[in-house]
């Protein structure tokens, strides 16, 4: 059973305010799987914004991830729950979350390592795509809760948490940042 303390939700509702806050000031199981080469002319970048397309909108499958961007990964893309997906990814959070969220945090860090891809050859992200990954993220965690109510609550707080950072970021590549404290 998932359990969590008061002090981490409070924790965790706290951070997620905060988040909300500086945006509003400052803006106003896996399995192998086979891949092919679908590369857009030898461009990772649109290949990378490609794959990422087709995983914001849930289809299935590693096809969309050829050997281009597997070099510029450094890893290759695993099923998961039949989605592309980073099979060492995981749900960085700073309070504990349900483990049947892992499966969607790793499909959510793989569309974000795609989005990197892009922006290291310094490739605009599309208006939505940042955020529709995040949407398939938050759909698939409150899936995974299977009408729990705590759980639904938790996947409710964890994707709006990531809705935030998403704007914050001005909905561009997500960069990784160290907490203030």
């Amino acid at each position: 059973m998932f359990r969590v303390s008061v002090s981490r939700v409070a924790v965790f509702v706290v951070l997620f305010l905060l988040s909300v806050t500086t945006v509003l000031a400052g803006s106003g199981g896996t399995t192998s799987a086979t891949t092919t080469d679908t590369s857009s002319h030898g461009d990772p970048a649109a290949s990378a914004l490609a794959a990422a397309r087709d995983l914001a909108d849930a289809r299935p499958g590693t096809d969309a991830i050829g050997r281009d961007l597997i070099a510029e990964l450094g890893y290759t893309p695993k099923l998961e729950r039949s989605l592309a997906a980073k099979e060492t990814g995981d749900c960085s959070s700073p309070v504990p979350l349900p483990r049947s969220f892992e499966p969607a945090c790793r499909v959510h860090d793989l569309g974000y390592d795609l989005l990197r891809v892009a922006h290291r050859h310094h490739t605009p992200i599309p208006d939505g795509l940042r955020a529709d990954l995040d949407d398939l993220l938050g759909r698939q965690m409150l899936r995974s809760c299977d009408g729990r109510s705590a759980c639904m609550v938790m996947a409710r707080i964890a994707h709006a948490a990531v809705r935030v950072n998403t704007v914050r970021q001005g909905h561009g590549a997500p960069v990784e940042e160290a907490l203030p404290w």
